[in-house]
């Protein structure tokens, strides 16, 4: 009788679902630094290409986007980028001539 291990992964180890389930927890275990690096300004193509080239993970450029796109929308809101600035202007219908000129 086989072990369970051993039977799943004969089952499922060139499995398409276990190579995306792969590719997911790749991504996964890295999404702090990469949605880290991207608010830094880095863009997504060059860390596809970095974690690509050093065998961090093995996905296509367009798989890479399709999760940073779900890590992104599950991620919680920073806030704004910009400060939003104070309007100081009070209109005055009726002006000083003194300060107009």
């Amino acid at each position: 009788m086989k072990e369970l291990a051993a039977l799943l992964r004969d089952k499922y180890a060139k499995s398409v679902t276990g190579q995306r389930a792969q590719i997911r927890n790749q991504i996964l275990m890295r999404a702090e630094e990469i949605l880290a690096e991207i608010a830094k300004g880095w863009s997504a193509r060059a860390i596809w290409e970095v974690l690509t080239e050093s065998k961090e993970i093995s996905c296509s450029y367009k798989t890479f986007v399709g999760h940073l796109r779900r890590l992104q929308l599950k991620a919680p809101a920073s806030g704004p980028v910009t400060p939003k600035k104070e309007k100081n202007f009070a209109w005055d219908p009726t002006p000083n001539k003194e300060e107009l000129i």
